[in-house]
């Protein structure tokens, strides 16, 4: 479950984001007419890494990036905050699809 942001200050303070734009969910029902971002806090590089590892893993999921400010509210985008506690999946190394190692 995700939360709607409407404002900067409602995003939590954290080291690192991972912003992912959903495809399934932009363009209809709340966000009609409007892009979906994802926001997940995350916190520290790596946490980071592997919420955007498994971003890329997901069809659905497009302009996956790591930034280290909170995002900017901009007109024509739905904002959603996922965290780890009810986004786990996300934040787990392999969580999308299996890992490989080197």
């Amino acid at each position: 479950m995700s939360q709607e942001i409407t404002k900067r200050s409602e995003i939590p303070d954290a080291p690192y984001y991972v912003l992912s734009n959903d495809t399934f969910m932009s363009g209809w029902g709340f966000a009609k007419g409007r892009i979906n971002t994802i926001i997940l806090p995350c916190e520290n590089l790596r946490e980071a890494r592997i919420v955007e590892w498994n971003a890329h893993q997901r069809t659905d999921q497009q302009r996956v990036r790591i930034v280290r400010h909170k995002p900017r509210i901009r007109d024509g985008v739905l904002y959603s905050l996922m965290n780890r506690e009810e986004a786990s999946r996300w934040y787990e190394p392999g969580g999308f699809a299996p890992t490989f190692e080197e």
